[in-house]
């Protein structure tokens, strides 16, 4: 005999759980509540299964495959539309043999199917419905039946003046093949069909035989957060009697293998999944615990559901009826009250009392803004309601009637961002200009010849497929200062930004010849016969970015053999996984080593930042490459008065500028800073963080695309290659390292290194960097975003730098841990 299974089931109501997973797939006691149907099918003879999916179907399919890992074989059946129970079920109609058992995939039986079979065969029955006795029957059909079990008529979701029995439709059906053929006339006109709307009240008006067969036992439709917990919770108490609970609780608690947990935690009447790291002194009652939690130390959880990986750091306090979605981290010392449901992939900050809940488009942060960007969860974090409302918002704080530029990169999620920001700013009296798909250096170059208040930038991240970043600009074009950052930032927090009337809707344009114009300005600031004369050969990946579509029509102007790499437009492809930079990096080495080329370049997709390999294959760190860009430039122009450079660039640069006289300039890990340090004059080269290069007198910001040129034009003067300049620049070695810091440990760890670094020479530029002797440092620099210290060392040999590192490493984790 076979068995349809339900699968199809949104799970709306289960909300955080089923954020990421299909309702069957969430666990009882650690297995997918599906799975334990599938365990009392095979309990009675029934392992002919065909699965009806719909919503997350690669789920379920993945997990079970073909059924021979679980002793069943399993058939998919998924319909392309919404067609109703009996409507899907007829969907897979030639996948069925005969007569055949119905059950939903979500719900927590132990009835006798075996009885409920025998029962519809001695009735001659053309379909049975097994009922069982409720409660609170109002959240199901009712059914009211004579004294032979035959069915005389339905009330599905009845009021209490409908409760006319407390026998319920439990959704469990034996059907011949016949009765479901009758799908097509039951649902007449209408493109779906539900087994109690339709299929049975036709069954009935056409007097064809319909039963109920009564069974008892257990039996609970999880159509609720609560019904969920409690499900579980019966089931530790053995009040369910499934094949796959028996043999999993042991003391009252369900602990799945390779748990680990502190002898000092206590755990009662709940259930632990895969993987867990249970802290001292921990306390969990009456909850569900999912796989990978990490709860540290003298945590509470009382009568809670925690999905899949959710961290919980030390003293935090979670009180009854919580339920954490996936990838949730909770910092230290936090409260969160009942009833609190968390949308996956959050984060609550340290010492936060939380008292609403964080669905899909809310954050839980500080600030909306790092630096001059906003960086979120594509689609569900940046909404299109919230790109208008923060459109809006910058539109009243630059004023109305004034000029905003927009601009983004290729991807989907970009254009619909910036239409949505775009849609606020209109509706605040701004005047957008479109200049649609562009890099960001052309954007600031727009913005320092237009009389306009600003500009915005959306783009994929280049660290994350899933996240996007909003770049603000002012109105030269360089980064958006925290001071403005932050009005803005009040406006949306407010909301006190509002439309403006109808009749001062702002216009929108779209400016033309924008790529003419950077090229004029880029031509003029090259040496284009000097360049020329060295006919170089050079390979260039454009990383799938636009950029592609720009600098191969100038590299035309010059005599230069060129090979492109990556140059066709593909926004999937736009972030790269360290795995893949670090393969197209390689990639582009043996392309120059083999055609024995001058140089190649990897240039990002948003034509800010590249990166070098020399004529030899060598490829540099964006720390040497910084190093070998001013020793070149030096070389050249050695009456340059100043250079600027993040905090933690290499004192190779110290080296080579000593011998010159040059000052070096050093400024926070940041654009916004260095590109600040340009407004100086007397400085005529800066050096990007993670490999921009600025050269002011083109630009006051990193421009890719220029400066792969001009450092080919400083290599035609000096009349040497790329290799041999790198090998004269001077050399010292550097080693690094990130550790876990709380974001609120961070400010004691830094008052703890400035105390103890007190006498030695130090600079408190961004974070501390202290000296000793012969060019020898140690950078600790807490992350601006993530709970991390970087510890940076630099010293004349690896061994030294690698010591310096580990010792300052070992002293952040001893402040941290108060050792």
């Amino acid at each position: 005999m076979q068995a349809v299974v339900m699968a199809g089931g949104f799970g709306t109501r289960l909300r955080p759980l089923t954020a990421n997973i299909p309702k069957p797939m969430t666990p009882l006691l650690n297995k997918p509540i599906i799975e334990h149907i599938i365990e009392l099918l095979k309990f009675h003879k029934i392992t002919d299964l065909i699965l009806i999916l719909y919503h997350q179907a690669e789920v379920i399919s993945d997990y079970f495959k073909d059924g021979r890992k679980f002793g069943v074989k399993i058939q998919y059946v998924k319909p392309d539309a919404d067609y109703g129970t009996a409507g899907a079920v007829y969907y897979g109609y030639e996948n069925i043999t005969g007569r055949f058992i119905i059950i939903s995939g979500d719900v927590v039986t132990d009835f006798n199917l075996s009885h409920a079979i025998e029962f519809h065969t001695k009735k001659k029955s053309a379909a049975t419905i097994v009922l069982t006795r409720s409660k609170n029957p109002l959240q199901f059909g009712i059914v009211l039946t004579d004294k032979e079990g035959k069915i005389t008529k339905f009330f599905e979701k009845p009021s209490w003046s409908e409760v006319f029995s407390d026998t319920i439709n439990t959704g469990i059906y034996v059907l011949e093949k016949e009765a479901l053929g009758l799908v097509p006339k039951a649902r007449g006109s209408k493109s779906d069909c539900d087994f109690s709307k339709d299929l049975f009240p036709y069954l009935l008006r056409n007097k064809l035989p319909l039963y109920g067969s009564i069974e008892s036992g257990y039996w609970r439709d999880i159509g609720s957060l609560e019904d969920y917990i409690n499900t579980n919770l019966e089931a530790l108490k053995k009040k369910v009697d499934l094949p796959l609970v028996k043999g999993s609780v042991k003391n009252g608690n369900a602990i799945a293998p390779l748990s680990k947990i502190s002898r000092s935690a206590k755990i009662t009447n709940s259930v632990i999944g895969a993987k867990c790291k249970i802290g001292p002194k921990v306390i969990i009652k009456d909850s569900v615990i999912w796989n990978y939690a990490d709860i540290e130390e003298e945590t509470k959880i009382n009568y809670d559901v925690l999905c899949n990986n959710v961290r919980i750091r030390a003293h935090s306090k979670i009180e009854q009826n919580v339920f954490i979605g996936d990838n949730t981290s909770i910092g230290n010392n936090v409260t969160i009250r009942k009833d609190v449901k968390i949308w996956p992939r959050k984060s609550v900050d340290s010492n936060s009392i939380l008292t609403k809940n964080l669905i899909w488009e809310e954050r839980w942060k500080d600030a909306i803004f790092i630096d001059s960007r906003i960086t979120g969860l594509a689609n569900i974090e940046i909404t299109p309601e919230f790109g208008a409302k923060l459109g809006m918002a910058y539109g009243v704080f630059a004023g109305l009637g004034s000029k905003i530029l927009v601009s983004r990169d290729i991807d989907n999620i970009s254009l619909m961002i910036k239409g949505a920001i775009t849609s606020g700013l209109l509706s605040s009296g701004v005047t957008v200009l479109d200049f649609q798909t562009m890099p960001i250096p052309i954007l600031r170059h727009e913005l320092k010849k237009e009389k306009s208040a600003g500009g915005v930038f959306v783009r994929k991240s280049p660290f994350d497929a899933s996240k996007c970043d909003l770049i603000f600009f002012d109105s030269k074009g360089k980064d958006l200062s925290s001071t403005k950052t932050k009005s803005i930032e009040r406006l949306v927090i407010s909301q006190d930004a509002r439309p403006i009337p109808f009749d001062k809707i702002g216009n929108i344009t779209f400016p033309e010849r924008t790529y003419e114009s950077y090229r004029e300005h880029f031509l003029a600031n090259l040496d284009k016969e000097l360049i020329n004369k060295r006919k170089f050969k050079i390979a260039i990946n454009f990383s799938h970015g636009i950029t592609s579509t720009i600098l191969p029509n100038i590299i035309g102007e010059f005599n230069i053999e060129l090979v492109t790499l990556d140059s066709h437009l593909d926004a999937s492809k736009q972030t790269r996984s360290p795995e893949e930079f670090k393969f197209a990096l390689q990639q582009l080495s043996y392309i120059v080593t083999s055609l024995k080329y001058d140089a190649g370049f990897l240039i990002d997709a948003g034509g800010e930042k590249i990166f070098l390999v020399d004529g030899s294959g060598k490829i540099l760190s964006y720390d040497r490459f910084l190093s070998l860009v001013v020793s070149l430039y030096l070389s050249l122009y050695p009456k340059t008065k100043k250079i600027a450079v993040p905090i933690q660039a290499s004192s190779e640069i110290d080296i080579t500028a000593k011998k010159y006289f040059t000052e070096i300039i050093r400024v926070k890990d940041s654009h916004f800073a260095i590109m600040n340090a340009t407004d100086d004059p007397e400085v005529e080269l800066a050096g990007g963080t993670k490999g921009g290069v600025i050269f002011p007198s083109f630009l006051f910001a990193t421009d890719g695309m220029f400066s792969i040129m001009k450092i080919l034009e400083l290599a035609s003067k000096s009349r040497k290659s790329l290799s041999e300049i790198e090998k004269k620049t001077p050399r010292l070695h550097m080693a690094k390292n990130n550790i876990f810091c709380a974001k609120d440990q961070k400010g004691k760890i830094m008052r703890k290194l400035v105390e103890k670094s007190g006498g030695k020479s130090r600079q408190l530029i961004d974070g501390i960097k202290i000296f000793f002797d012969d060019y020898k440092w140690v950078l600790c620099i807490p992350d601006s975003e993530r709970e991390l210290f970087h510890v940076n060392a630099e010293a004349k040999t690896q061994k030294a730098a690698n010591e310096l590192v580990r010792e300052y490493s070992n002293k952040i984790k001893k402040y941290h841990d108060n050792l």
